[in-house]
């Protein structure tokens, strides 16, 4: 039986926003601007496991976001052997991170469509100048009831509370009638489940889930939507 849905939820980074696009571009300016040069397939991999590496303990409530900011960068200069003051390279991330709001190919046009039939909203965990900045830069606030990120209410993903919060804002009553659109098992989805609402992994690598989870969906494309709703 199809089910009947009135709000959609979506994940930002990685979802709405391809962000391993902005985070190369913000990390390559940052060491630029500091007088470093930048060697892609030395330093972006090792930024990127530790920062989802803290991201995750901030998932589990083991770090805060201001936190985050800095220790990110702390450990990523070690590990390089880069002499360079963290919180300065940090300021310098954030200030490129925050422009880079690069949407995903047919991104707008199916928010655009969906809008005429459901509610729609966006639940992110991310840092509120970044996120803020980055949304302004696009036409999506629009097509959105609620903008909720982890950064300004003090809650993350996967807390049952911030979903909770989404549904207050945009006036639905129902978590069983709302469906949670993330990239993430660990945020999203497990998220999602924890508020009782159904979930669609989009899995546009087609990554073997290596959880106990199990989506009510899952994708390889965004456009895919459409099929399922």
């Amino acid at each position: 039986m199809e089910k009947q849905y009135r709000l959609i939820l979506f994940d930002a980074d990685g979802t709405l926003f391809d962000y391993e696009k902005a985070e190369d571009t913000a990390l390559e300016a940052a060491l630029t601007e500091e007088g470093f040069p930048y060697r892609r397939e030395a330093h972006r991999e090792v930024y990127r496991a530790i920062n989802q590496e803290l991201w995750e303990l901030f998932e589990q409530g083991g770090i805060q976001a201001a936190e985050l900011r800095v220790e990110r960068f702390r450990r990523f200069l070690t590990a390089t052997g880069i002499s360079l003051d963290p919180e300065s390279i940090s300021r310098r991330y954030l200030k490129h991170l925050a422009e880079g709001a690069y949407l995903y190919e047919g991104v707008e046009t199916l928010l655009q469509e969906l809008r005429r039939t459901y509610k729609l909203g966006l639940v992110t965990n991310g840092l509120k100048e970044v996120q803020r900045n980055r949304l302004a830069k696009t036409s999506l606030p629009k097509y959105l009831s609620c903008i909720v990120i982890s950064d300004e209410v003090g809650i993350q993903k996967p807390e049952p509370a911030i979903f909770r919060i989404a549904l207050r804002e945009a006036g639905e009553p129902d978590p069983k009638a709302t469906l949670v659109v993330g990239d993430s098992l660990t945020s999203d989805i497990q998220g999602g489940v924890n508020a009782g609402m159904d979930t669609c992994w989009f899995n546009p690598a087609g990554k073997e889930n290596g959880t106990t989870l199990l989506p009510t969906y899952e994708i390889r494309e965004l456009g895919e939507l459409r099929d399922i709703l």
